[in-house]
């Protein structure tokens, strides 16, 4: 993220705002990354009024592209790499959770509405569902060291399943799912899930399956017969965040302590949500209503 360096002669202005947009991401995120991770004022390139006045989970997500003024950041950079314990991991970390926080503010809860008007609270939930799991697996990911595996064209976030990915890292291939209920057991995507499994055994690698959230027992049972014709494992709930956690530096596991296992953290003002039943007063129906920009924007 800390590599600008396209040729100025052919550079248009979309570009350089691009350019600029993408420097002033990487100064507020190393501004949070000192201010989470590692004594207050530490940097010394990093001015006053570039370090953020809010706890990380009400910062909104545009504040992270604001312009800020007065910052080497290259400077800053070289200083927070060698400051920062794991800095390189914890850039994309934070860059994960931003992300979570700017796709969160976009769901649209009543874009499942029905004909009476009638808000789909469950849709809603399933969205919310899907961006906790893609943020977990994300992290998971970059604390285990995987490569990521080439998966086919994604669909669109509002026509997706759970997501389910997938990272290589040495000897294993894994596989990552936030959750997995005997529904999902007699479903295609399990089924295809053991392929990936099959597949990545007869590649010469060993799969693995990172369960977020614990799973019933007779869940469990078939998951470790599956995985064992591989030679592979299984881990869920606490289990597998121990075994993300167990090869990452000090900072990557306090990262995971505060904000894997408990994403909702990062948006509290969406939980509880009784504006999710019933109708818009104004506007029609398919119209997001005001509280998902005050509340949800202004918080997450």
């Amino acid at each position: 993220m800390d590599s600008f360096n396209a040729p100025r002669g052919s550079e248009t202005a979309d570009t350089k705002a691009m350019r600029d947009k993408a420097r002033h991401t990487l100064i507020h995120l190393v501004a949070v990354m000192e201010a989470e991770f590692s004594a207050p004022k530490r940097l010394q390139h990093l001015p006053e009024h570039a370090r953020p006045e809010q706890a990380f989970r009400d910062i909104p997500p545009n504040w992270f592209s604001q312009p800020v003024a007065g910052v080497d950041w290259r400077a800053l950079a070289i200083e927070a790499r060698c400051e920062i314990e794991n800095y390189d991991e914890l850039l994309f970390c934070l860059h994960a959770v931003r992300e979570f926080k700017s796709q969160v503010a976009a769901l649209n809860p009543w874009s499942s509405a029905g004909k009476d008007g009638v808000l789909s609270s469950v849709n809603f939930s399933e969205q919310m569902r899907s961006e906790i799991q893609r943020l977990q697996a994300t992290i998971a990911m970059i604390a285990l060291g995987c490569d990521a595996l080439p998966v086919a064209a994604p669909l669109l976030r509002r026509e997706q399943d759970e997501p389910m990915l997938s990272g290589l890292r040495g000897p294993y291939a894994y596989q990552f799912r936030g959750s997995v209920t005997e529904t999902f057991i007699k479903s295609w995507r399990w089924e295809d899930a053991l392929l990936a499994a099959s597949e990545s055994y007869g590649s010469g690698y060993i799969p693995q399956l990172l369960v977020f959230e614990d799973v019933g027992s007779s869940v469990v049972a078939c998951l470790e017969k599956s995985y064992a014709k591989f030679g592979g494992s299984v881990f869920y709930g606490e289990a597998a965040w121990g075994h993300v956690a167990a090869g990452a530096g000090e900072n990557i596991q306090r990262f995971i302590a505060r904000y894997c296992r408990d994403p909702f953290a990062q948006v509290p003002a969406i939980r509880p949500a009784p504006l999710w039943e019933g109708k818009p007063e104004v506007g029609p129906y398919s119209e997001r209503p005001s509280w998902t920009k005050s509340a949800i924007q202004g918080r997450c």
